[in-house]
């Protein structure tokens, strides 16, 4: 499919997915993945999360990053985005454990136990920058098994 120089508007069939929807556009456009994650600014771990659909939602200063590089309007993306509030299952966890395991994360430790299921957690530290270009690192995480992430 060929797609416009600039994307917005509903004129276009788009798939139904984030993941989906970035893979495609990033495809469309020819754009290697290391590209895209380096000119949006985000870690190349981060977009293949994306990609991958274990990110479902994203920040809105991530999401206009990406949206330019990929030449389409933001709410292209946001539309499709996901914001599950029941994903958040570290509410039901003391804060004493969450912390320690995005202490864990920071300092680089791999083998980390969920916390509600003693399964092996996926570890990832998501780097990226704040409203003034400072770089800042967050701890990430999610269950092999169940259904517990660590948004930090």
């Amino acid at each position: 499919m060929d797609l416009p120089k600039y994307i917005h508007g509903k004129n276009i069939d788009l798939p139904k997915t984030l993941a989906s929807r970035v893979s495609f556009l990033r495809n469309a456009r020819r754009i290697h993945i290391a590209e895209l994650a380096h000119e949006a600014r985000i870690s190349i771990r981060f977009l293949e999360d994306i990609e991958a659909g274990i990110e479902t939602w994203l920040p809105v200063t991530v999401r206009q990053r990406i949206a330019r590089v990929l030449k389409t309007d933001p709410n292209i993306l946001e539309e499709v985005e996901v914001k599950n509030e029941n994903q958040d299952f570290s509410k039901n966890i003391p804060l004493e454990i969450i912390e320690r395991i995005q202490d864990e994360i920071l300092s680089g430790e791999k083998n980390i136990k969920c916390p509600l299921c003693q399964n092996p957690l996926r570890p990832w530290v998501q780097e990226g920058f704040d409203l003034n270009g400072l770089p800042i690192k967050s701890a990430k995480a999610h269950c092999t098994v169940c259904i517990f992430q660590l948004r930090s």
